[in-house]
């Protein structure tokens, strides 16, 4: 994190940046297939070889990722097990409908994962942050101790979790529902609009809920920041 004694943005700019590079791996894993997709169908390929060639690609940016982080942690491994999910049953049933599915299937494990973690008292959105603040020991422990000993702040974590995992279970199973009752083509774009807007809305509900709190009970920055940054 940057010395707070630079200058430091104005409030509503940080807030913006804040959404913007929370959001901007979601947008590159959809625009990536989307983009490939469209191309694809437009030089007269059918909707199973474009959502495919799509769906390939991406895996292989997310591959690549892992090849270079040299570690596979465990959201790169439910990613990539969603698309072999989709690729695979996609291969075998003939039905296009399936790559887009997997989407929602990775989607509803991480929304599962987030309301289990909620409900056992052990919100991802702790693991996150612990995670953010992993080369500053001094801030992790800060961390460590607020969310021991500071009841706002375990409600708070609690809360945005359950928020994440009813907002990404319930998009998912919209989704899965619209596909099968939508033209493929439609899908395609919706099921991102429908990904990027659920994924938008509780960014912004995370980030404005966090300086809220702040604000108000006057908590200091070190542990809430990493939950957003």
């Amino acid at each position: 994190m940057a010395d707070h004694t630079l200058a430091a943005p104005a409030p509503q700019a940080a807030g913006r940046s804040n959404v913007l590079r929370m959001l901007a791996p979601t947008i590159r894993d959809i625009a990536v297939p989307l983009a490939a997709y469209y191309v694809l169908h437009a030089a007269g390929y059918s909707d199973f070889i474009a959502l495919m060639a799509g769906a390939l690609f991406s895996g292989a940016v997310v591959l690549a990722g892992v090849i270079r982080a040299r570690k596979v942690d465990a959201l790169a491994a439910l990613i990539l097990a969603g698309f072999a999910f989709g690729i695979g049953s996609s291969l075998i049933s003939g039905d296009a409908r399936m790559i887009i599915v997997r989407d929602s299937v990775t989607t509803a494990a991480i929304g599962i994962a987030f309301l289990v973690s909620a409900l056992l008292g052990k919100p991802l959105t702790y693991v996150a942050a612990r995670k953010g603040l992993a080369g500053s020991p001094e801030k992790l422990a800060q961390l460590d101790h607020k969310f021991r000993t500071n009841p706002l702040v375990r409600r708070l974590l609690n809360r945005i979790a359950l928020m994440w995992g009813v907002g990404l279970a319930g998009e998912s199973v919209l989704r899965v529902v619209l596909v099968y009752r939508l033209p493929i083509h439609t899908m395609t774009w919706l099921s991102s609009v429908l990904m990027i807007g659920v994924t938008a809305i509780m960014t912004i509900i995370t980030v404005r809920t966090v300086k809220r709190v702040k604000r108000t009970e006057s908590i200091e920055e070190p542990g809430y920041a990493s939950v957003h940054e």
